[in-house]
């Protein structure tokens, strides 16, 4: 077999790494949620369950008595 010698110049390797840039660019200017919707969708297409979302915080009834307290005490 005769070897295939390939010359990747900068009018090929440019266009791709403009395309690269631009889609890294806009999943940063998005921020984490834009990233937790894509892999969501993906796990939907792939027929998995995506991982659940981040729980609500939770509140101890302690501190949420010492809330109240707190704002009718005004």
């Amino acid at each position: 077999m005769t070897p295939l010698f390939a010359y990747f110049g900068p009018e090929t390797v440019l266009p791709a790494t403009s395309i690269i840039a631009t889609v890294v660019g806009v999943v940063l200017m998005m921020g984490k949620n834009s990233i937790r919707w894509c892999l969501g969708m993906a796990a939907r297409a792939l027929g998995r369950a995506p991982k659940s979302a981040v729980p609500a915080p939770h509140v101890s009834t302690a501190a949420r008595a010492r809330a109240t307290e707190d704002v009718g005490g005004r």
